[in-house]
């Protein structure tokens, strides 16, 4: 079951693994909680296949049967995670910053970053926010409420904001092509065994 409740003005503190991304410049002023401003936070349980110690992260399946992924923050026991437990899965959808037509032939997921806020309390306990793109087919687009609607990688649909309508405005999508889409997200896991 997907419950869902309005979360404001969110930023973001830190996940995934690559390397850390520092968004502010000198002449760039938006903040990371503006990519989050209004976001949806989703919960849904899912059950543990197995644990990846190389790329610390935690492989669930959803009650949708898709696999995926959950990275986990520095100082996570994944040898406390074991094979079939069940977690509470909560993921905030944040804003699009880019969007490009693909050269790559199938979807997947590239540059995946840490993000770093300057006050980790902003963004709901116990959720870390990456930035990240993703080659996706995209399947809408609404100019009027600034969104994006896209087949993620692993086959779920997201509908996520635009950071900047422009992204938009000559944005030519043609059944069948990918896009890269780079986007801000949340997500975290808390142990439930039921």
């Amino acid at each position: 079951m997907i419950l869902r409740r309005t979360v404001h003005a969110l930023a973001a503190s830190s996940l995934i693994l690559l390397s850390s991304v520092s968004l502010s410049t000198a002449s760039d002023k938006t903040e990371i909680k503006d990519y989050f401003a209004a976001a949806d936070l989703s919960q849904f349980k899912a059950q543990v296949v197995t644990t990846n110690p190389s790329r610390d992260e935690v492989i669930v399946k959803a009650p949708n049967q898709n696999e995926f992924a959950i990275p986990v923050t520095d100082g996570f026991d994944l040898d406390g995670v074991h094979k079939n437990q069940f977690l509470t899965v909560s993921y905030l959808a944040g804003a699009v910053v880019d969007i490009r037509e693909s050269k790559k032939d199938k979807p997947g997921i590239d540059a995946v970053g840490f993000v770093a806020a300057a006050d980790p309390e902003d963004l709901p306990a116990g959720l870390s926010a990456r930035k990240l793109t993703v080659t996706a087919k995209i399947l809408g687009v609404d100019t009027k409420n600034g969104s994006v609607r896209f087949v993620g990688p692993a086959g779920t649909e997201r509908t996520y904001k635009v950071a900047n309508l422009e992204l938009l405005k000559d944005l030519d999508v043609k059944k069948g092509d990918l896009f890269d889409v780079t986007l801000f997200d949340a997500v975290g896991l808390e142990i439930t065994n039921r």
